[in-house]
């Protein structure tokens, strides 16, 4: 936050936790906490409209909310997401603004969705951290005010679970009575919707992005029009292939593609669904991309995403688009001159600087600070696996970090995104500098001549604020510092073995 606009923030003591239960599926209740067309049907004390809701429902991104009350007042909301773990889990920052956009107060609200019988147990804490003398009416609200709005959302949810007659009312706009057979996964990308479209309907780039982590893509036909045939073959990181044959229904360029989809592999049941793919231009430079697979019955959905893994996959598949669209930009909106790197030379054959990284019980004896302790660690080395561990501080405290390893390809490079977490591994601040960037993308790249071995790390935050990459961009001798440190106990640690 600008420092214009906090100034007058001061500390504050206050915590409100509240519990509910809706007769509704977990996946369900989720889904109306992180979709901003639901979001705004019931966010709020009652009578209370949201004339302006946005929400980017990724680690963070940002939130905007004008509620405006049964008397025409507006009251201004920005926010940031900290945590999601869908369906389990959703952290963000609320910052209530004054008429002249400076910050009222600050508060962290966790909510965490527990599913039993069909019923989901939804709890929100409420921690207030700064606030103003201006802030006194809003906080005595706030218990008052979550109650209306947990109840207005349980008539949402209501709402939601019986549009089977197909009528549409204001409290169910934008909702479809085909909700709970549905997988939808959203993302706002940094390019033009023309570059998007292009990326999604060109064939050459398809295959550069199409799949989750660790999968490539061959395509024998892509007929992009009312009628035309999609025949592709998905192979997967084990060498298993899976057979892919759509049919394209409509095709409205740049706004709509919608198509059924059967696919699957040998030995296991098929897969079909029919898929609308929206692409929604937010400005000249931002374009969100919806996708929403509609399956046979709900049970059929939950038999895919158990057995395929279908929206950690449709997550992934938006994930590497955006690299894509990052790649064909020139490194988009993170230019390589504000990346940082650092190359080290070992003397060290390539495979046993490759081991180092890669061998749980190699990279304990050096990876970390100097002067930290490794106490326990995690190493699952796949595309889409995880390294988590935690290490102790010379002071004695304890530190949890984590990679999402995103390619492996030995013994030459590893790309990886790096974070601190907490002992369950879910994504965490910087303990020490709360405005440092949550994730950094990494590309470790090792090259050998005459036995010696060349290290290169090059590392960007990714979903990072413009404040954040300025924050990472200034700390570049820090971490020049801390990784020679962390370098230098790997050369001793080569040499000894």
């Amino acid at each position: 936050m600008d420092a214009s606009r906090s100034r007058d923030l001061q500390p504050a003591a206050r915590e409100l936790v509240l519990t509910r239960v809706f007769k509704a599926p977990r996946r369900l209740v989720f889904e109306a906490w992180t979709d901003q067309e639901l979001l705004a049907q019931w966010w709020g004390p009652r009578g209370f409209t949201n004339p302006v809701c946005e929400l980017d429902a990724r680690v963070a991104g940002t939130i905007r909310i004008d509620m405006r009350g049964p008397d025409g007042t507006v009251y201004p909301m920005t926010g940031v997401i900290r945590e999601i773990v869908e369906p389990e889990r959703l952290v963000f920052i609320c910052t209530p603004l004054d008429r002249d956009g400076r910050a009222i107060f600050e508060v962290e609200n966790t909510v965490t969705f527990t599913e039993r019988s069909g019923k989901t147990t939804v709890t929100v804490q409420a921690r207030v951290g700064m606030s103003t003398p201006a802030a006194v009416p809003y906080l005595e609200g706030m218990e008052p005010g979550w109650s209306q709005s947990l109840e207005r959302l349980a008539k949402q949810l209501t709402s939601m679970k019986g549009t089977g007659g197909g009528v549409t009312s204001p409290e169910t706009k934008g909702l479809t009575p085909t909700a709970d057979r549905e997988i939808v996964v959203s993302r706002v990308f940094e390019a033009p919707r023309e570059l998007v479209w292009e990326a999604w309907t060109d064939p050459e780039q398809v295959v550069r992005w199409w799949g989750p982590r660790g999968f490539t893509t061959t395509i024998e036909i892509m007929d992009v029009r009312p009628g035309g045939v999609w025949k592709h073959v998905m192979h997967g990181p084990d060498g298993t292939d899976y057979p892919n044959k759509s049919v394209f229904i409509e095709v409205v360029k740049p706004e709509r593609i919608v198509f059924s989809h059967g696919g699957g592999t040998k030995g296991r049941r098929g897969v079909s669904f029919e898929a609308t793919w929206t692409f929604e231009a937010l400005n000249r430079h931002q374009t969100r991309v919806t996708m929403r697979g509609v399956f046979p019955s709900a049970k059929e959905r939950e038999r895919v995403v158990k057995e395929y893994g279908a929206i950690e996959g449709g997550k992934q598949t938006l994930e590497r688009l955006g690299e894509h669209l990052q790649a064909k930009a020139g490194s988009g909106t993170v230019p390589a001159e504000r990346d940082f790197v650092i190359t080290r030379v070992f003397d060290a054959p390539r495979e046993h600087v490759w081991q180092a990284w890669t061998e749980p019980e190699r990279l304990r004896e050096w990876w970390g600070p100097k002067g930290f302790t490794m106490l326990s660690l995690k190493l699952d080395l796949r595309p889409g696996g995880i390294f988590h561990y935690c290490m102790r501080a010379p002071d004695g405290g304890e530190m949890w970090g984590k990679f999402v390893f995103r390619e492996i390809v030995a013994p030459e490079r590893i790309v990886f995104v790096n974070s601190f977490s907490d002992s369950e591994g879910n994504v965490a601040r910087h303990p020490g500098h709360l405005g440092w960037p949550l994730e950094i993308l990494n590309t470790l790249t090792l090259t050998e001549r005459a036995h010696r071995t060349t290290l290169r790390l090059q590392g960007h935050p990714i979903n990072a604020t413009e404040e954040e990459q300025r924050t990472f961009e200034a700390g570049r001798a820090s971490m020049q510092q801390g990784f020679t440190g962390t370098f230098d106990q790997l050369a001793a640690y080569l040499a000894k073995t």
